[in-house]
């Protein structure tokens, strides 16, 4: 009888330990998935925020840039008042 019982107790102790193990993993792979989930989640904001700056950087260079084509070149070996102006202002 007491064979039976250090048996069914020692059965007991391994399947929880089993099971323990198992949760314990799953815990673990579950966090190290969130936390991966938050990086990518994080890049993707980052590149976002990169890509809606690039496209500004982009717009401001081309009314700049159609600002300097706007005025009329009135004498072609020198750059207009403007112009000029417009490159003081710059730095």
């Amino acid at each position: 009888m007491t064979r039976w019982v250090i048996l069914s107790a020692l059965t007991l102790a391994a399947a929880s330990t089993y099971l323990g193990y198992q949760r314990g993993k799953a815990d673990c792979v579950a966090t190290y998935n969130a936390r991966e989930l938050e990086m990518v989640e994080a890049g993707r904001k980052l590149d976002a925020a990169r890509i809606e700056l690039e496209r500004e950087r982009y717009t401001l260079s081309r009314q700049l840039e159609e600002k300097a084509y706007a005025d009329p070149v009135s004498v072609p070996q020198c750059l207009g008042p403007k112009r000029v102006l417009r490159l003081n202002s710059l730095r």
